[in-house]
């Protein structure tokens, strides 16, 4: 018999359609899910914690330059500030008191790498979690990046790179080998 699933979690980098994936599962799926991710948490902020147009470091969230072995700038890489750690926990403390409210969620996240999904299966080891890695072409989010406007260039890269290292999940993804309706109907074959 499947397992009935109360929270499904996306991870991947910026421009991998988890944003996009997580409204069609939304809008799909029988029980009525709630979406929520990093991004919601970071909206919630002051602006004047986050830095995403320069180099400054913030208490919040900002973009560090990654420099390559010539001095150059390769990519760009997410400097988590003191306060955005706090929202960074914040987010999971919402997640476990909308799971005990009886809530079905989506997490739409971006955590790097085993240690930053070990942190919220931690956290959420007392509920059905289906745990989903969403992934692209580094050309592809490249490109994704650049349409978008709304990136600093050289942030998807990094975060591909970094996002699925050493981490174990139930299903990984693709969407750019598979339509978004594929991804939905595949994730969807899992859930009861």
């Amino acid at each position: 018999m499947k397992q009935r699933y109360q929270i499904i979690y996306l991870n991947g980098p910026s421009s991998s359609g988890k944003s996009t994936l997580a409204r069609a599962l939304q809008n799909t799926l029988r029980d009525p899910f709630l979406v929520i991710g990093i991004d919601k948490v970071i909206g919630m902020m002051p602006e004047r914690l986050n830095d995403w147009n320069y180099d400054t470091i913030t208490d919040g969230f900002s973009w560090q330059p990654v420099i390559d072995k010539l001095g150059h700038i390769s990519a760009y890489k997410i400097h988590v500030g003191p306060f955005g750690k706090r929202m960074i926990h914040a987010l999971k403390d919402i997640v476990v008191m909308l799971a005990q409210s009886g809530h079905y969620i989506i997490i739409d996240d971006v955590s790097f790498g085993k240690m930053g999904v070990d942190a919220w299966q931690d956290v959420l080891r007392n509920f059905n979690v289906f745990w989903v890695g969403v992934s692209a072409p580094i050309s592809i989010l490249e490109q994704r990046e650049k349409e978008r406007g709304n990136r600093k260039i050289g942030s998807a890269r990094w975060q591909a790179e970094h996002v699925h290292v050493d981490v174990r999940y139930d299903l990984m993804i693709d969407t750019y080998e598979k339509s978004i309706d594929d991804n939905v109907a595949l994730i969807q074959h899992y859930l009861v």
